[in-house]
């Protein structure tokens, strides 16, 4: 019989640091601060802001908005370096658009940073073939601008991806962009189906999805579904991090 020893495992599934006063909650999470409406707008499973969608703990941080671009990133990187303080191994947000402080919150924090789903772009669209484009569903796709694309590490000028916004769907616009309805989950489901579908339609190139709104992750599998090919969203991202971060052995026949 044939004995294969396995390594010592030194499981970081918590942070050593000093001062710090939280354990076991490896992912640290900045969410912007909700706007004040009239509509409920639960964080569902699946939405980056329910803690149930992870598989292990989280920390959040909520972050003012604020108009001037210095304060923002100043406000951001300052609840960053608080979440690492408390224990982040790993900095995410609940905001596509937070790309925009990706260097910044880099540059501030000694653990890693995936601010956006957009960051897996790149990746993606290595891997498809010439002819196949990446596909990406966002919240309001006036907003993903040239200079988001560069911040991901996308070329600015790419004609690689193909964008489809929800800003005209009328139950996503209500409970996340306008902030006058609640959310209506069978609705934003169907609307992000729909969108997915059409973007196909407009577009049999796209070979691979990316949902980059941090809201659309609970309507990856319909979409999946309706459209059969491969779905990539913000839990995609964060879960590839944390399988690094916490490697199990393997049980298996040899």
């Amino acid at each position: 019989m044939i004995d294969f020893p396995l390594p010592q495992i030194n499981q970081r599934f918590a942070s050593l640091k000093t001062g710090q006063s939280f354990y076991g909650a490896p992912v640290g999470i900045l969410q912007f601060e909700w706007a004040r409406s009239p509509g409920i707008r639960p964080c569902i499973p699946g939405s980056v802001g329910n803690a149930s969608t992870w598989s292990v703990p989280v920390r959040y941080k909520t972050v003012s908005v604020l108009h001037n671009v210095a304060e923002m990133t100043s406000a951001v990187t300052q609840s960053a370096t608080e979440l690492v303080r408390e224990g982040a191994q790993l900095i995410t947000s609940n905001c596509g658009f937070m790309i925009r402080y990706q260097d910044a919150v880099r540059a501030a924090v000694d653990v890693p940073v995936l601010l956006s789903s957009l960051l897996l772009a790149p990746f993606l669209e290595r891997m498809l073939p010439r002819e196949k484009v990446l596909g990406i569903i966002t919240a309001r796709a006036s907003s993903l601008t040239p200079d988001l694309f560069e911040a991901a590490g996308l070329p600015a000028n790419t004609e690689r991806v193909a964008v489809a916004g929800l800003e005209n769907a009328p139950a996503f616009a209500a409970a996340f962009l306008d902030l006058r309805g609640d959310l209506d989950v069978s609705a934003v489901e169907t609307e992000t189906v729909d969108a997915a579908v059409a973007l196909l339609n407009d577009r049999p190139d796209v070979g691979m999805l990316l949902l980059t709104c941090s809201e659309l992750p609970p309507y990856a599998a319909a979409v999946q579904r309706a459209i059969g090919i491969p779905v990539f969203d913000y839990t995609s991202m964060v879960e590839f991090f944390i399988e690094g971060l916490i490697r199990r052995p393997f049980n298996g026949l040899a």
